[in-house]
């Protein structure tokens, strides 16, 4: 017997969480050498929504599947190019990670550079916490 898996197909919509923790940290994720896109860099918990899959379901999924996280409630931040940034509080339960990042850290705001993609969003959604 043949089987096929079938695998749902990616949108080009990117959903990128940005995860603080009650100290106003922000949790980044070191992707894996062995991935085609931005191997070894810091990153934050999302991907790609699946084309015909609701915004915020896939959200929530991609941070599920990358940190085993639950995430609550989340805030919008905002977008740059096909990526949409969102803010939630850390859950406080433990990391998982997924085979597609080798370690995470909780970053303090001095230590995110406001020139990174990643990291200028960051700061914008502490602000944003914060206000």
């Amino acid at each position: 017997m043949i089987r096929v898996k079938i695998v749902p197909e990616d949108s080009r919509k990117v959903a990128k969480v940005i995860i603080i923790n009650e100290d106003d940290h922000v949790l980044m994720l070191k992707r894996s050498d062995y991935v085609d896109k931005f191997a070894g860099q810091w990153d934050l918990p999302g991907g790609h929504i699946q084309v015909g899959e609701d915004f915020e379901v896939g959200m929530k999924r991609e941070v599920k599947e990358e940190t085993d996280l639950s995430v609550g409630e989340c805030n919008y931040v905002g977008k740059t190019e096909n990526l949409d940034f969102y803010w939630c509080e850390y859950p406080d339960k433990p990391i998982k990670l997924s085979h597609e990042h080798t370690q995470f850290r909780f970053f303090p705001k001095q230590d995110l550079d406001p020139q990174g993609k990643f990291e200028k969003m960051a700061l914008k959604a502490l602000e944003m916490k914060n206000d």
